[in-house]
Order: C-alpha cells, then structure tokens, then sequence
C-alpha cells in the first residue's frame, strides 16, 4: 500500500469512494453526508490545497481522506470538553473507503499512515465524526483518540484528539 497526495486525474475514482460511503451511512440511517456534502467541489479544493490524501493498492484508491494542516474554524467552539492541546494540530476531515475494502483494514492504515505524515510537523491530530457513526468512533477510539466535546458541522459532531506526547530517553550512565 502506498499512501499519499491524489491529483486532478483521481478525483472520479474519490467521487465514487465518497458516493459508496454516502449510501452505505443512509443504509445504516445515519445522516451525515446526506446533503450534498462532500460533494466534487470538496475533493477540487482538496487537490488544490494540496490536503487530500489517499492510500492506494498499486493503482487503486483504497482510502481517502483530507489531511489539513491549517485547523478547522468550527473546532474553536468546542463544548461539553476541551481539547487536549494548544498549539498546531492537524485534521482529518472526509475519510472514506472504498465499499469493495470495507473492514479490510484499509481505514487503520490510511490513519496509522496519516498520523506518520503529520507527526514532525503538529501537537496532535483531531478529527470529528456524527454520533450515529459508530463504525467510524469504533476506528477514532482503537486509533487511540480521546473524546474531547462537540463541534457543530452541518450539525452536532463529536470530536476526538490525539495527542503527540514526545517522551525524552536519556543515554543510561556507564558503568565503571
């Protein structure tokens, strides 16, 4: 598997991922992503801004997901909690598999690959999901996310951070 940057020649295949995912979240009678968002504009100014992020099996997209760096307004107000940190965070926002590789383990290894890419450059990792998705809470929690409060994106969401802790190892002395 290889993880990294989509371009403008894989946003049809990402539409689809985002497409079997919609149906799949109706199916389950949860209503995130049952308005129109994400919709190809997303996945446009995903490329444009250099965010969107996919792990691929040779040529195929098994995973994507938007890999942001510049925060998400809405996660200022957070309620019910608070974040873990300060300081700059990345976020996942729109992570989908494609409904060929659902439970394959495709959604732990985009994220276990995600937290790699974004780990030298933030504090902590942050991501938010509708609370009727348990599937996706069951991921955010084995990942090692803490539930931290709600945000409200399109409507309540629950949000989860996790942080980067440096642990400082020092050299054991010498013996004589």
């Amino acid at each position: 598997m290889e993880y990294g940057k989509i371009s403008e020649t894989d946003i049809d295949a990402v539409m689809r991922i985002i497409e079997g995912a919609k149906r799949c979240l109706h199916d389950r009678g949860v209503d995130q992503w049952q308005r129109g968002y994400p919709c190809r504009a997303s996945v446009e100014a995903d490329v444009a801004a250099g965010v969107g992020m996919a792990l691929r099996d040779g040529n195929t997209i098994a995973a994507y997901g938007a890999v942001i760096f510049t925060g998400e307004p809405a996660y200022e107000d957070i309620r019910c909690g608070q974040w873990l940190t300060a300081g700059p965070y990345a976020v996942v926002h729109r992570l989908c598999v494609a409904e060929d590789r659902l439970g394959s383990g495709c959604a732990t290894e985009f994220m276990r690959r995600t937290e790699q890419f974004v780990r030298p450059h933030v504090k902590s990792i942050r991501i938010d999901t509708h609370p009727d998705n348990i599937p996706m809470q069951g991921l955010i929690r084995k990942m090692g996310f803490t539930y931290c409060g709600d945000v409200t994106i399109e409507s309540r969401r629950l949000a989860f951070e996790k942080p980067f802790y440096c642990l400082l190892y020092t050299s054991p002395s010498p013996r004589d």
